[in-house]
């Protein structure tokens, strides 16, 4: 197995690092966490247009990303919209669900598994979505179900077919705003 497929999985499984974002402070050197995130992702945006400059593709990329937007740029973006505009008990459902289905997903087509595609992600996806909401949020059981239903079929339905946005944007994103909506819907029908 080639070191940059396993340094790719890794990093997936990593994912709930950034949660520390949470654990960091509302302030940090005069400016607020959401400064420094915006800051770091202007950073993070500099080296990927001096990479697309240049050409290069970094250890762990695929050779296609060297004339488009990287894996890596697209899951910036998608953690800055994340952090910036929703609640996070759905944040963490989204980066937890990315972090363990996406490269689930991937070694279950690697191994020739797709017959468990799309069951074995959906029941991953709801554990976490379910887990996440029972721990960080005060819904009711009901509200779980329907929310981590919901969250599990956008994240897993957004990640198998090829489009010109890469999942990693997909499956932290499209998830997110199910959800927001969803919730919206439970709050307009007086149901939370």
């Amino acid at each position: 197995m080639d070191r940059g497929h396993i340094f790719r999985r890794l990093f997936h499984l990593c994912a709930p690092v950034i949660l520390i974002y949470y654990l960091l402070p509302e302030r940090f050197m005069y400016q607020s966490r959401e400064v420094w995130l915006i800051l770091g992702f202007m950073f993070l945006m500099a080296i990927e247009a001096r990479r697309l400059y240049s050409g290069k593709v970094f250890f762990g990329m695929r050779e296609y990303e060297r004339k488009q937007l990287s894996a890596y740029a697209w899951a910036g973006i998608a953690v800055v919209i994340a952090f910036l505009f929703f609640p996070m008990p759905f944040v963490i459902i989204a980066v937890v669900g990315i972090g363990w289905t996406d490269p689930l997903i991937g070694e279950m087509r690697r191994r020739n598994l797709m017959k468990y595609y799309p069951g074995i992600p959906l029941l991953v996806y709801f554990i976490i979505s379910a887990a996440s909401l029972y721990v960080f949020s005060d819904f009711t059981k009901i509200q779980i179900i329907i929310l981590s239903i919901a969250g599990s079929v956008a994240a897993i339905s957004v990640e198998k077919p090829k489009l010109p946005v890469d999942d990693d944007f997909l499956m932290l994103v499209v998830p997110l705003v199910v959800l927001a909506l969803i919730h919206g819907y439970l709050n307009i029908a007086g149901l939370v």
